[in-house]
């Protein structure tokens, strides 16, 4: 039997596209951007104080940095991202070089610590717009990591680091795919097919690892946020009420918590940020190591 659970919305931003939820236990909060408003959002979820700063560029995903502030893909590439009181300073220079009107889209570490992320085309469904993933590591080395995507989404590891999942959420090129992955050197191989646009009942966004190994995914259009065994089998929904929830994380004091952010339609609404408590306990995501 599938365990359904319902997120309630802890906040209303108005976000055009809400994505990369990022929990800080160190602050008690949770951060995420607004993709094309260029804006940053954190949340207290102690005492439900939001506020926000805005950005100089379109940031895709986010991650916090060992060595303070956060690393970012951005429209420039990778970059470090730090917060003061009242801006949020870049630090451009990394790469990868992105042709003109590209960005990054999903992100997120691995279990070393490298930050992975996708390029994307502002017209990815035309035939030669092909996007691929990069990783940046110790000292801002960049590595081209291949592989063709229209809309790169749904990064995360398994438990031990030996899995990586990755999704496409295009329509002309919807999948889940997951690799054997070589923690030392990142290579990916052996790539198989893990869930499919007909499993998911949506297409497939952002996604977060639990402890259990089990691989959560955003099914956009679907107002479902999904939990999919090691094997592929969903034994848990969450259930928003808007139709496009984009991405999780997992956060609170045991990491039960699932914080979703979604992106906004006209005629249903979306933006908001939703909470909901699991009886399942996510990972404490690795911080980039510079």
């Amino acid at each position: 039997m599938t365990a359904t659970f319902k997120a309630e919305r802890i906040a209303s931003p108005g976000c055009t596209i809400a994505e990369c939820p990022v929990w800080s236990a160190r602050e008690n909060c949770v951060y995420w951007v607004d993709i094309p408003e260029k804006r940053l959002f954190r949340l207290d979820v102690a005492y439900g104080h939001l506020r926000s700063w805005a950005l100089s560029v379109k940031v895709g995903a986010f991650a916090i940095s060992d060595g303070g502030g956060f690393i970012a893909a951005t429209e420039k590439g990778f970059a470090h991202l730090a917060l003061e009181e009242e801006q949020a300073l870049f630090t451009f220079g990394a790469g990868p070089d992105l042709p003109p009107g590209w960005r990054m889209n999903d992100g997120a570490c691995d279990r070393q610590g490298r930050f992975w992320a996708g390029s994307i085309s502002p017209t990815p469904a035309e035939a030669d717009q092909w996007g691929a993933l990069f990783s940046i590591g110790q000292e801002g080395q960049v590595v081209v990591r291949g592989g063709a995507f229209r809309v790169q989404n749904g990064l995360a590891w398994s438990p031990d680091g030996r899995r990586l999942y990755v999704s496409d959420s295009h329509i002309s090129n919807v999948h889940v795919t997951r690799y054997d992955f070589d923690p030392e050197t990142g290579a990916c191989s052996n790539g198989q097919p893990f869930a499919d646009h007909a499993l998911l009942g949506g297409r497939p966004d952002g996604a977060a690892m639990d402890s259990d190994g089990c691989y959560w995914i955003a099914a956009s259009d679907s107002g479902r946020l999904l939990r999919l065994t090691p094997e592929g089998r969903i034994d848990a929904v969450i259930e928003v009420d808007v139709p496009n929830p984009t991405n999780l994380c997992f956060g609170g004091a045991d990491l039960s918590t699932a914080y979703i952010t979604s992106l906004r339609r006209e005629g249903v609404g979306g933006g908001d940020l939703f909470a909901v408590t699991l009886p399942f306990q996510g990972l404490a995501e690795p911080c980039y190591q510079p």
